[in-house]
């Protein structure tokens, strides 16, 4: 019940037409710009009531002044002038006079008196939308200054002419607004259009288009170059989209080659097993050599078999976990070397200088595969490359035990590892400099020791040294003597 309530919300949100960044952005330049006008317009509205008054009591103390200089006033004259001030009567305050314009002796009823002499900004506001919001049979007292000493002029009219010049005003300030509006808006929409969103539309465009086929290189995006904002962003994606595209091809290579060696290691299995009972055989020749050897071939079949039983390639199988015991790390270089030169010492010499009481925490196979790795890469790199001038083509290995671990530096003589291969040395299919090489053993190498909890290495280069590894690997627990106890206590 609850899918199909959300799969309805989500077709309902289907339906509903959708607003872009554009009709967005001229939305909110409109509303702002009418927020503007609101603004100019509540003082300019209360400007407008006030001037309209200042004419009208204008008109008004010119209109006393004529019949003033007039001794005898028609009342037709007087009606008329009153009908031009759009007053029902005029008062004027002289020092101590006080002269009456009226069309009827009695005056109307104010419902308002308004005084411009002292009226403040936000007075003149409320009386302004007070006026607006008004009938139009009320009555309006307006107090003026008088002009030529007098002391006051005031007026009473009906304040329907006033509300209708208010709304006609009103009503031209908002057609102006909205003009202004829609012309800024769309000045402003056409300029954020061809400076922000074509570019961001070009942005979206390029991450959708590159998600629906992120191994393909070509669909990379390509920067435009500018210098803002969005022009980094373009570089930034640019950079990412290329990376994605080179791990995706990376991992779909992995994902090939461990299907490749799973078949391969396969067959080889069956071959080798073959192997493995022809080369029990050796045992029984009375030939020393064959002999001496037969042990040393049988040992490598069955690590060979071993490995590709479990399929332990780095391209598909994760590595088993080790099985830990105490392994003397002399013994363990001394088999890894026997592999390296099965012949006994060649060009290259492995100097062994780890003590004979020195031991480790690890896996016998895994440690093995570490230094065979380690050992091969250093053969490999003397025997193409030589030795740096005036040293001798070795190898060296030493170990010390410190803090509940076992150091273990591994060093030779040779060329070192290139500065453009050190920032990924322990990545799969990067290291490798030489022909031929697949860039797996130091990844193979960083792998199985970080299954033990140790840590590899590359240390600065020596002068007359080439590449240095050195190696954390644990140590064995060290158990109290119990009779050093016992005396103890």
């Amino acid at each position: 019940m609850r899918d199909q309530i959300t799969s309805q919300s989500r077709d309902r949100k289907r339906r509903l037409p959708r607003i872009g960044l554009a009709g967005r952005v001229l939305f909110l330049i409109v509303s702002f710009v009418m927020l503007a006008e609101v603004a100019i317009y509540v003082p300019s509205i209360a400007n407008f009531r006030e001037n309209w008054l200042r004419d009208r009591l204008s008109a008004a103390y010119t209109a006393v002044l004529v019949i003033e200089a007039s001794p005898q006033v028609p009342e037709n004259l007087l009606n008329d002038v009153l009908a031009s001030v759009r007053a029902d009567t005029i008062v004027l305050k002289m020092h101590d006079s006080r002269r009456l314009l009226a069309q009827s002796d009695m005056p109307p009823r104010i419902d308002e008196r308004y005084d411009l002499r002292n009226a403040g900004a936000f007075d003149a506001i409320g009386a302004a939308f007070r006026t607006l919001a008004a009938s139009n049979d009320r009555i309006l007292g307006v107090v003026g200054p008088a002009p030529m000493g007098g002391d006051y002029i005031e007026i009473t009219m009906s304040e329907a002419p006033l509300r209708e010049a208010m709304w006609a005003y009103s009503a031209n300030i908002l057609l102006l607004s909205l003009v202004i509006s829609v012309v800024v808006a769309s000045l402003a929409a056409i300029a954020i259009h061809l400076l922000m969103l074509r570019p961001m539309r070009r942005l979206t465009s390029s991450i959708i288009r590159f998600g629906s086929a992120p191994e393909d290189a070509s669909r990379v995006i390509r920067p435009s170059g500018a210098e803002h904002e969005i022009g980094r962003a373009e570089e930034a994606l640019a950079d990412m989209q290329r990376a994605l595209a080179r791990e995706l091809a990376e991992k779909k290579h992995l994902a090939a080659l461990g299907l490749a060696v799973a078949k391969v290691s396969h067959d080889l299995r069956n071959i080798l097993s073959s192997a493995q009972l022809l080369s029990d055989r050796l045992s029984t020749l009375s030939d020393p050599l064959a002999r001496r050897l037969a042990p040393k071939l049988v040992g490598t079949l069955d690590r060979a078999i071993a490995f590709c039983q479990s399929t332990l390639t780095y391209g598909r199988a994760v590595e088993r976990p080790p099985e830990l015991q105490n392994l003397p790390l002399r013994l363990a270089v001394v088999e890894a070397a026997e592999i390296i030169e099965p012949d006994g010492p060649g060009r290259v010499a492995l100097r062994n200088e780890v003590a004979p009481d020195i031991e480790i925490l690890g896996d016998p196979e895994q440690i093995f595969r570490v230094l065979l790795n380690i050992f091969r890469n250093a053969y490999e790199a003397l025997e193409t490359a030589g030795p740096q001038p005036g040293r001798p083509a070795e190898v060296t290995i030493t170990a010390a035990q410190r803090d509940g671990f076992v150091v273990v530096e591994i060093s030779d003589t040779g060329p070192g590892i290139p500065e453009s291969a050190k920032n990924r040395l322990f990545e799969p299919f990067k290291a490798s400099s030489r022909p031929g090489g697949t860039g797996l053993g130091l990844a193979i190498a960083a792998d199985l020791v970080k299954a033990h909890g140790g840590t590899i290495t590359l240390l600065p280069s020596q002068p007359g040294q080439g590449a240095t590894f050195r190696l954390t690997l644990p140590a064995p627990a060290v158990e109290a003597d119990p009779r050093r106890v016992g005396s103890q206590g």
